[in-house]
């Protein structure tokens, strides 16, 4: 982001980018602050968006080699079009030979770093790599901080932490709880006013910060550990009340037993927590909350529960069992 940013403030551009990674919130970010740098709002003749898997590259030739019309350039976006598999020889050509005028931006989740056009974008362009595993704990906490202080508002660090416990580490899940967190309707938000600091205290984010149906999931699998059945069935009617899928929230039920088997494991092994991390398929920093949560599971309990967890979903679908009974009586058998 800094370097787009500098390029933005110099107006150095390159031909092409291609911003790809696992992380769409930084992808969709990057995508806007190049198209509004290098198109006014509302001109379409100098931009066109390229959406679906199928591109007439004769098409996109004819308009990547047409010059701007009163602009000083011509955007071509093409945005989850697999074009990086589909377009090859043909695509390097059309970039190779187009006018300095014309700008092409790739946005694709995932690309292969061995093909032609890749090693040709990366040589001649600019390839902006944007990666869950890069934004950690630490970077999160410093761009909520970031936010907050855009609206002249703080938050102390402790607050931050268990804000981000709730949200998660998902960028979109963030920026959207933090709209409410500084928007007018927070309930304590006069009370931080008339102190005369403007801090947010954590009944703020209690009051608006609901927390994701992953953070749901992880309250159940900690109240099935305590053998709290009145618990562990509201979490579960939360989860019908907002429309969840009940296979879904059994698909989350076992994801969540496997992260804890893996933490145990690995764990026991003495690896790394960046291994861990990547291995589970979760944050660093989320690793240290699963800890707590796994002092109720012993390695055999969580074997038992996934397994109870396979059995249930094997009875779902064979037609034996309703799928909402069902997951309501695997919450019950799990206490047993």
């Amino acid at each position: 982001m800094k370097e787009l940013t500098k390029q933005i403030k110099e107006k150095s551009f390159h031909k092409v980018y291609l911003l790809t990674g696992d992380e769409p919130y930084l992808v969709l970010q990057a995508k806007h602050m190049l198209k509004n740098a290098m198109i006014k709002e509302g001109d379409t003749m100098n931009y066109a968006a390229f959406t679906d898997g199928k591109i007439d590259l004769n098409t996109l030739q004819e308009l990547a080699f047409t010059y701007p019309f009163f602009s000083e350039k011509r955007l071509l976006l093409l945005d989850g079009t697999g074009i990086l598999k589909t377009g090859k020889d043909e695509f390097v050509s059309i970039m190779e030979n187009m006018p300095e005028t014309t700008c092409i931006i790739i946005c694709e989740p995932e690309v292969d770093k061995r093909s032609k056009v890749y090693k040709w974008i990366k040589k001649n362009g600019y390839v902006g790599e944007f990666l869950k595993k890069n934004q950690t704990e630490k970077v999160l906490l410093r761009w909520i901080a970031a936010l907050l202080g855009k609206e002249k508002k703080q938050i102390r660090e402790n607050n931050a932490r268990y804000f981000l416990q709730k949200t998660g580490d998902d960028m979109f899940q963030i920026k959207n709880e933090i709209d409410k967190l500084i928007g007018p309707d927070t309930e304590h938000d006069d009370q931080s006013q008339q102190a005369g600091k403007n801090i947010l205290p954590q009944a703020d984010i209690d009051a608006v910060a609901s927390g994701e149906v992953q953070d749901k999931i992880f309250d159940l699998v900690d109240a099935i550990a305590r053998k709290n059945k009145a618990a562990a069935l509201s979490y579960y009617n939360d989860l019908i009340l907002l429309k969840e899928p009940p296979m879904h929230i059994l698909f989350l039920i076992v994801r969540q037993y496997r992260i804890l088997h893996i933490i145990a494991n690995m764990r026991g092994l003495r690896k790394p927590d960046d291994a861990i991390a990547k291995t589970a398929g979760i944050p660093r920093f989320a690793i240290r909350k699963n800890e707590q949560q796994l002092r109720g599971y012993g390695e055999k309990m969580l074997e038992k529960c996934i397994e109870e967890c396979i059995q249930i979903e094997e009875e779902i679908k064979t037609g034996r069992i309703n799928d909402q009974i069902g997951v309501e009586s695997l919450i019950c058998r799990l206490m047993l």
